[in-house]
């Protein structure tokens, strides 16, 4: 039996942690050195390993290695603190390396001696830690003297079905050791009386000061966000934390209302119970499923994170805040969900929770979750009265040094009830003036909080300020700008814009509901874009849906569709409520489709594909058809709709559809009159486009060329669509093809004529 080594250092309470080096010096008399761990997942990268001349060489390349992995937050310096000592041995064994019999792997009979070198040391319990640096293999024995039986099997079963020619990765390679080392940075770290490093204990929660906040240290550091005026009720709610069984808390609210504020409110209140002496959670912990989930790419890692959250959290009186709860309860990509994890210990009261959601939200929690929500608690926010808003609002504006009119602030708030109902008070109040922070404006009146939310929302000054006036003519005016030849349809549009700005519109429902029927090429999208542009200040502000591609049974949920990258329509009216909504083409679209539409049209509401709410009630949502456009004559000059539009309306949707729109909007046929003011408008377009500004040519278009690709691009039945493609055809591939071909063709006026082409002309 070898001679037993001193007992490791481990049983030394008071011996200061450093790091261990396990270093191989190679027959050349180079050196290998690798970091050990104190812990290994399956997961884990390989330690910091460097190869170098010296072992001072070696000791360099591993202080930039692990400096590099702590600042990137890779991984953790506790785990590679000891205070054992370790120690080297070398054993040999006998391995029977693995033979093939009739193309079948067997473990053979041939017996190959092996001179295998381990680390080991002896640990506080009395039990031995075997390890294989070179391998990251570690085991735990009740006797050293049976570490040479346990690598044999080990080894063995490691090669079992491979090459026999690995066995020789196991030799021993050269001269090893074990050597404690402690870098100059962990010196200076461990002398600061403050550090944390001081006796460098491992963190008692490793995994949650890694994927969260304890918002209590932070209000004790006052670097927690402010919290602005009382609330009557939360004195009561909170005392709940103070009773020997903490609850969890589900806050329920609209966005805006102030969930998170409850939370840091919170925070606060359990600062000063512990400063008191009171017996209340010592933490608070907030985080978010994100956060969770952050970096975990293989199967396993995130089930791991949460597991590992859940034990150092149960049974510590320490409150987890989780954020929203929908993204808590939505499954991942192994059908299993973050609640699925917390669930046992949220149930049995052992881990107290705080999450937040709004009374739809909640709703599909429960069918999703049911009893893992029914453990909660529920407190419901509510908006807090006008009056109160401005109160907090004031307060607001003196902490970050507006100088607010105290009748800008009432004129704010009015703005804000009517055009941002997609929001909550004070939430939007406070975003509101946080912006307006940043712009720095000076002393506001009420006209300039008028002209600061117009800009701010994107909404003209003249439809939201009662000091600007705008009638059903002007707005009208402004429609027909863009849109040639149908003045009653954009006399009918104006009317909506007139009840938009008188504030007379169903506050739960859209601002609009219009339906634009007539044939195609008469200018029904052109007028939804002119909409937007009067409206939202830009045509780009108009979200496009085309029925023709929801034709078949289930296309209806990419409408609902939501994540990264998404550009549904639930997606894009989230991100911006304010704007136009064009369903095209409505006859072509599946029952399913007209099912939504039901809920968008009278409710101004969509439930996406997490559960959340969509708001549409902020939005003009326009639909256009052609139905009832073949039974009108091929070409007509009546400006007045027929009556065979309605009827054809009539017979053709679901009453209930009907019945939920404002208006009916005919569009009639175009002649050539209106097609050569179309042709004038397009061209006037054209003429802006960079390649002429570029090389200073201008464009001049003939009245007898204007008339002739006005008729070339007039068709009795589609209308003025074909006049786009006969511009470009007659035009502009012409003037592209002469300015490829001559590169000094530039600066000089290039006339369009009804005719043949020469040098400075085009002909058409």
């Amino acid at each position: 039996m070898a001679p037993r080594e001193p007992r490791a250092g481990g049983v030394v309470s008071d011996r200061t942690k450093s790091l261990r080096v396990h270093l191989v010096e190679l027959d050349d008399g180079r050196v290998l050195a690798t970091l050990i761990r104190t812990r290994e997942s399956f997961f884990d990268a390989f330690p910091p390993s460097a190869y170098g001349e010296t072992t001072e060489d070696v000791l360099g390349q591993l202080d930039v290695a692990l400096r590099g992995l702590l600042a990137t937050r890779e991984d953790e310096l506790a785990r590679y603190l000891w205070k054992e000592s370790f120690h080297v041995r070398a054993v040999p064994l006998s391995i029977h390396p693995a033979t093939v019999i009739e193309k079948q792997p067997v473990v053979g009979k041939r017996e190959v001696p092996l001179r295998l070198s381990y680390v080991w040391c002896e640990m506080k319990s009395g039990a031995f830690r075997v390890m294989l640096p070179r391998f990251r293999w570690w085991m735990m024995l009740e006797d050293l003297e049976s570490a040479r039986k346990v690598l044999e099997q080990a080894v063995s079963g490691a090669l079992l079905g491979e090459d026999p020619a690995w066995l020789f990765e196991f030799r021993r390679q050269g001269d090893e050791r074990v050597i404690e080392w402690t870098p100059d940075w962990l010196k200076k770290q461990a002398s600061r009386p403050e550090s944390p490093l001081l006796s460098f204990a491992r963190p008692k929660v490793p995994t949650m000061e890694a994927v969260a906040d304890d918002w209590v240290a932070r209000a004790a550091k006052k670097k927690l966000a402010p919290v602005i005026g009382d609330d009557p009720g939360f004195e009561s709610e909170a005392r709940v934390l103070a009773q020997p069984l903490r609850p969890s808390l589900l806050l329920v609210g609209e966005r805006g209302v102030g969930k998170t504020t409850f939370v840091r409110r919170l925070a606060r209140w359990l600062l000063r119970q512990q400063r008191a002496g009171r017996d209340v959670p010592r933490r608070l912990w907030a985080t978010s499923a994100d956060r969770v989930l952050a970096g975990m790419i293989y199967l396993g890692m995130w089930q791991e994170r949460v597991l590992e959250m859940v034990r150092e959290l149960e049974g510590e009186d320490e409150l987890l805040y989780l954020g929203a709860l929908p993204p808590i309860l939505r499954p991942q990509g192994d059908g299993s969900a973050i609640a699925d994890l917390l669930a046992p210990a949220v149930l049995n009261g052992g881990l107290p929770v705080i999450a937040e959601c709004t009374e739809a939200e909640l709703v599909q929690a429960r069918r999703r979750a049911g009893r893992f929500v029914d453990a909660f608690r529920v407190v419901r926010l509510a908006e807090p009265p006008r009056g109160q808003v401005v109160s907090l609002m004031r307060t607001w504006s003196a902490r970050r040094e507006l100088d607010v009119h105290p009748a800008a602030l009432d004129r704010l708030v009015r703005h804000l009830d009517a055009f941002s109902r997609h929001q909550r008070f004070p939430g939007k109040a406070f975003a509101m003036l946080d912006w307006l922070a940043q712009q720095r404006p000076g002393r506001i009146d009420p006209s300039d909080a008028s002209r600061w939310f117009a800009k701010q929302a994107g909404l003209p000054f003249e439809l939201i300020a009662d000091e600007a006036s705008a009638t059903v003519d002007e707005m009208a005016a402004r429609l027909r700008e863009g849109v040639i030849g149908q003045d009653a349809a954009c006399q009918s549009a104006g009317r909506v814009l007139a009840r938009f700005k008188a504030g007379l519109s169903d506050p739960e429902r859209p601002l609009g509901n219009l339906l634009f029927v007539g044939p195609t090429g008469v200018g029904k999208t052109e007028l939804a874009k002119q909409l937007a542009r009067v409206l939202f200040g830009d045509a780009r502000r108009m979200v496009r849906v085309d029925l023709s591609e929801y034709m078949v049974p289930g296309a209806v949920e990419r409408l609902r569709q939501v994540g990264h990258g998404v550009t549904s329509l639930a997606e894009q009216v989230h991100r911006q409520p304010l704007s136009l909504v064009l369903f095209d083409e409505l006859e072509k679209a599946h029952p399913e489709v007209f099912d939504l539409l039901l809920g968008v049209l009278g409710e101004g509401r969509l439930t996406d594909a997490m559960g959340r709410l969509v708001d549409f009630r902020m939005t003009v949502i326009v639909l256009t058809s052609n139905v009832g456009a073949a039974e009108r004559p091929p070409v007509g000059f009546d400006a007045k709709p027929s009556d065979d539009f309605a009827r054809a309306i009539r017979d053709r949707f679901r009453p209930e559809l009907v019945n939920r729109l404002d208006h009916v909007v005919s569009f009639r046929h175009l002649d050539l009159a209106d097609v050569r003011r179309i042709c004038d408008l397009e061209l006037s377009k054209a003429l802006r486009r960079a390649g002429l500004h570029r090389r200073n040519l201008q464009l001049l278009v003939h009245p007898e060329a204007r008339d002739r690709l006005a008729e070339l691009g007039f068709h009795p039945r589609y209308g003025a669509r074909p006049l786009r493609r006969v511009i470009e055809e007659r035009v502009f591939t012409p003037l592209a093809a002469r300015i490829a071909s001559d590169p000094g063709f530039r600066d000089r006026r290039v006339e369009v004529v009804a005719g043949l082409s020469s040098a400075d002309h085009i002909g058409v």
